[in-house]
């Protein structure tokens, strides 16, 4: 949306919103997680699975803080959870700070690119979307998964590459 108004409107303000609004709730739940580090460790600490689950979290975080912090900002649902966890396992501000930033910068800039070309595109053409959706669902569905699929075999190798022990 904000990369629709910045294209429409020429409203910068848009998009520095999002970024600082995301920059925020980042540093945000990593303060939720340094305040819960007692009661994390303490239902992390109680079953074996979940303490071997905390040492690799500590380990990738020590190995990898801010590529891991940066790369979570683009895996979804992932980026929600990485800050309060980042918090309780005790990686420390400034390195989670640089890491947020730079997912931030990544993942928000994404975002706002799509919506910034999607808005010109659509003022750009006159293409009837609703009947090129019903012309070509199938393909369209094809395709969407052909992508899918795609993008998990090259995350699957950036990630190798990226977290591989130097």
């Amino acid at each position: 949306m904000a990369g629709g108004l910045l294209f429409s409107e020429g409203a910068i303000w848009a998009v520095a919103a999002v970024f600082a609004g995301a920059y925020a709730a980042d540093q945000i739940g990593y303060l939720t997680g340094r305040q819960m580090r007692p009661w994390f460790n303490r239902f992390a600490l109680a079953k074996r699975s979940r303490r071997a689950a905390l040492r690799k979290t500590r380990r990738l975080l020590a190995r990898h803080g801010i590529k891991a912090v940066a790369v979570s900002r683009l895996l979804g649902p992932i980026a929600w959870f990485m800050p309060p966890v980042c918090g309780s396992a005790g990686m420390a501000w400034q390195r989670f700070a640089v890491g947020s930033a730079l997912g931030v910068t990544l993942g928000v800039g994404m975002f706002v690119a799509i919506g910034y070309a999607a808005a010109w595109g659509a003022a750009r053409g006159d293409v009837d979307v609703e009947a090129f959706i019903a012309a070509h669902k199938w393909a369209l569905l094809a395709g969407g998964q052909v992508v899918f699929l795609i993008a998990g075999v090259i995350s699957h190798f950036v990630g190798s590459a990226l977290f591989r022990r130097v």
